[in-house]
């Protein structure tokens, strides 16, 4: 199995491109877990936790979902890691249809979190849409005039 190298809060802040304060208040909310902390009062994160923040980050600046929104797809993402590894530790016919029917309804929840987004942006969109139509035909309107 291979270890990855840990990291202390600083380089970890500096590699995803956040702050100290950041880091800690996701910590506070429960998106990212150090290690345990060693003497001296020190905490490490693994890789893990980098790839975890680059999530973060494209969930919120890419895709728009607010912290609470990307607290669902982590625990998605939690869930469906979970039900993998009991998927690969059994050999049970009946367990793994039923892990893998958890694992569809797990998708589904994902799938209507995307949809209200998409939604919300669809909403927007038009509404902008509108106001450059109103834009266009003032324009029209002032030129003929």
């Amino acid at each position: 199995m291979k270890t990855s190298r840990e990291l202390r809060i600083g380089e970890l802040a500096e590699r995803a491109g956040v702050t100290l304060q950041t880091l800690r208040y996701y910590e506070s909310l429960g998106l990212i877990q150090p290690s345990p902390r060693r003497p001296g009062g020190f905490r490490f994160y693994g890789e893990d936790t980098l790839q975890r923040l680059e999530r973060i980050r494209d969930l919120k600046e890419l895709l728009g979902f607010t912290l609470d929104e990307v607290r669902t797809v982590l625990a998605f993402d939690d869930a469906v890691a979970a039900l993998r590894a009991r998927y690969l530790n059994t050999e049970d016919v009946a367990e793994r249809t039923a892990i893998v029917r958890e694992a569809g309804q797990q998708t589904e929840g994902l799938i209507a979190l995307v949809e209200r987004k998409q939604a919300g942006l669809m909403e927007m969109r038009a509404r902008l849409q509108e106001r450059l139509d109103r834009y266009h035909r003032l324009l029209g309107e002032m030129v003929s005039t």
